[in-house]
């Protein structure tokens, strides 16, 4: 039997977007987010020369700025999320930190002036490289096991592929594997926004693992 299921393990937003996404392409898409984002108060308007985005999750808590501050983003999904909201002025990296990061120190975007916005626990890395102001806007928790329907479609051998946006969502779906599940990934392909993600996960567990952009490498049904 062919496999047609892809197992899409972001969390909102972001998550109902790539279903859909998934599905125009002809495949059984299954929800399997591995990771729960609670969002926190809203960051209280500062002045900065830029701030800069690591994921969308962290737009709302920009509901109050002004629609003129500068907005630099991760990659183009969040970017055009945060138009969508209203912001003019939106720029974007690549799709991943380092390239945040390549792309604030081209514009001379570094030190405390610029503010980081990024969930509690993350980019902290990021913001020391920078040397950036840096404030958590939401909150994470990994799931600790997969979604029922991901599970049996993924012991059933009918997935063709796991998309990963994010090299948490990457690590947290490798932890909620139990031993049998694990031995079911020989026949499914990894497909990663970047190599940076792929570089967490073990090839040799998986058919392949590939990188950039996830659905133009899967492809149409």
């Amino acid at each position: 039997m062919k496999r047609q299921a892809v197992l899409v393990t972001r969390p909102e937003p972001g998550l109902t977007g790539t279903l859909e996404d998934v599905r125009r392409l002809g495949w059984s898409a299954i929800a399997c987010p591995m990771l729960d984002v609670r969002a926190y108060a809203p960051i209280a308007v500062r002045e900065c020369v830029a701030v800069a985005i690591t994921s969308a999750n962290a737009l709302v808590a920009l509901q109050d700025w002004p629609r003129d501050q500068r907005i630099v983003t991760v990659g183009s999904s969040t970017a055009a999320r945060a138009r969508d909201m209203g912001f003019q002025w939106v720029e974007a990296a690549d799709g991943d930190a380092r390239s945040l990061a390549a792309y604030c120190h081209s514009h001379d975007l570094t030190g405390p002036s610029l503010l980081l916005a990024c969930g509690e626990g993350y980019g902290l890395d990021l913001a020391e490289e920078l040397n950036a102001s840096r404030v958590s806007a939401y909150g994470v928790t990994k799931n600790v096991r997969l979604a029922d329907a991901a599970r049996e479609a993924l012991l059933r051998h009918q997935v063709e592929a796991v998309v990963f946006y994010s090299g948490k969502t990457a690590d947290a779906f490798m932890e909620a594997l139990e031993e049998q599940d694990r031995k079911s990934l020989s026949g499914v392909r990894a497909l990663c926004l970047s190599e940076a993600i792929a570089a967490r996960l073990t090839e040799k567990d998986w058919r392949a693992v590939e990188w950039p952009d996830p659905l133009e490498r899967l492809g149409p049904y």
